[in-house]
């Protein structure tokens, strides 16, 4: 685990408090790692299906035969 130092304004600071006393959070800090977890895995499960849903539609897809898929795939 990393560890950083970060600063808040005060008035932001109370209400991270008390919001991480009234949801059962142990601290501040335990709340904020929530929020950033959340915020990375949401905004990966956003970005992830509307690429899916741009493949469905055919947008912004590059068309390949299995063959050239293959070579495309081995070429990394």
């Amino acid at each position: 685990m990393k560890q950083i130092s970060l600063t808040l304004p005060e008035n932001l600071f109370n209400l991270s408090k008390e919001h991480s006393n009234e949801y059962g959070f142990r601290s501040v800090q335990e709340f904020i790692i929530d929020l950033v977890r959340n915020k990375v895995i949401v905004e990966k499960a956003e970005r992830y299906k509307a690429i899916e849903n741009k493949m469905k539609l055919g947008i912004d897809v590059n068309k390949m035969t299995q063959k050239e898929a293959k070579e495309y795939f081995m070429s990394f």
